[in-house]
């Protein structure tokens, strides 16, 4: 058994008031989009998750959906920092939340899809790079004006990962054939 850590709950209105120094409108907005990309991240964790049980009989495939939902979970846990500890680290947002929720929606659709037709290898290879491609440009950034380059930097961080899972992923695929 792990002894768990007594930490105080997260909460939206906790992190909204930490952009004190922002104008409200500004704030809330800020936080809706980082909101909207750590639940992106957590849908492409689902997918590959998902992508994992579908693919169990091959284990290399599988330890490779493995990885990447959890380098993906990894991401989704660094927007919930940059939400708790938000001060003035972003300062506007380049994108509005609703565009994040219907590329979310699309993934969670897909993974729907998924289970009522599994794809073959192949196939998900190449939706999956498909996703990490078109969703270069969405990348936080990308879509968010800071005014900390620390935050900046951790995100930048985020994208070079995301052009690894791009690269594993063609790599796999190419072994295929």
């Amino acid at each position: 058994m792990y002894k768990t850590e007594t930490r105080h709950a997260w909460s939206p209105r906790s992190a909204v008031l930490r952009f004190a120094e922002m104008p409200s409108e500004v704030a809330q907005e800020v936080f809706r989009v980082l909101t909207a990309c750590r639940s992106l991240e957590l849908a492409m964790a689902g997918l590959y998750e998902e992508l994992a049980a579908l693919h169990h009989f091959d284990g290399t495939v599988a330890r490779l959906w493995r990885k990447t939902a959890h380098e993906e979970l990894n991401h989704a846990a660094q927007f919930s920092l940059l939400i708790e500890t938000m001060s003035d680290a972003v300062s506007a947002t380049l994108v509005d939340a609703g565009i994040l929720d219907r590329v979310r929606l699309s993934i969670e659709n897909t993974v729907e899809e998924y289970r009522l037709y599994p794809p073959s290898v192949r196939e998900a290879l190449v939706a999956s790079i498909d996703f990490e491609e078109s969703m270069h440009a969405l990348h936080a950034d990308q879509i968010l004006v800071f005014a900390d380059g620390q935050s900046k930097r951790l995100l930048q961080a985020m994208m070079a990962a995301d052009r690894d899972h791009v690269a594993a992923l063609r790599a796999t695929l190419s072994r295929l054939g």
